[in-house]
């Protein structure tokens, strides 16, 4: 059986969702960290050498990274459309955009959230980097904002990157202008976290999809 190691409210969602999606029976596993460093479950870093979540086993095969993880479900499981047909121009766009959400606005999260991580313990530095990916943040949610006008999902029909841009918006919550404020990208929020599919995720998880 497989099983799906994940911190509530993180990278897992994405990954966790399109478990859900597609339907297979898995174990949900909880990562426990403390100060920065992973204490549980044991073991987990022989499994993912980074202590970084989502990481999946099934069977022999380890897989993390969550973009990773959702196009490999969605090539082992065609029919569950969270990839678009192969030689297809919308899988090609598909891979556009997961590519765009976990390289570009996924990893400017990272320094949006943890700024010591990179600038140090300087109170100014980290404030220069929050203020500034804060900008980039806006701009991009903003863009991807446009690209929703006159369409329920990202491709036109459901796919893994609506599950993955779910995760993206939730995580805009902490933006000064709330990512789910947007003219579009609110109302595909709301009908991705209403999917039966996200809805066990986060039940699963334990978070709402709009927390106070």
């Amino acid at each position: 059986m497989i099983e799906l190691f994940y911190l509530p409210g993180s990278a897992a969602m994405a990954a966790q969702a399109a478990v859900e999606e597609v339907g297979l029976e898995y174990v949900a596993v909880p990562v426990v960290r403390e100060l920065g460093r992973t204490v549980s479950p044991a073991g987990f870093l022989e499994l993912n050498p980074h202590g970084r979540v989502p990481t999946m086993v099934d069977g022999d095969l380890v897989l993390y990274e969550s973009a990773a993880i959702v196009m490999h479900l969605g090539d082992r499981h065609p029919e569950s459309g969270l990839l678009p047909p192969p030689q297809t121009d919308a899988r090609s766009h598909a891979f556009r955009w997961l590519a765009y959400l976990t390289n570009t606005a996924q990893s400017t999260f990272m320094w949006f959230f943890y700024p010591e991580r990179y600038v140090g313990e300087d109170e100014d530095a980290c404030r220069a980097v929050v203020a500034g990916t804060t900008r980039q943040l806006d701009s991009m949610f903003h863009w991807i904002d446009s690209q929703l006008a006159g369409r329920e999902y990202v491709l036109g029909e459901f796919s893994g990157v609506d599950l993955y841009l779910h995760m993206l918006t939730r995580w805009g919550r902490n933006l000064p202008r709330k990512a789910w404020t947007l003219p579009n990208l609110g109302p595909h929020y709301r009908l991705l976290s209403e999917r039966p599919s996200v809805a066990r995720m986060m039940q699963r998880q334990g978070i709402e999809a709009f927390p106070e």
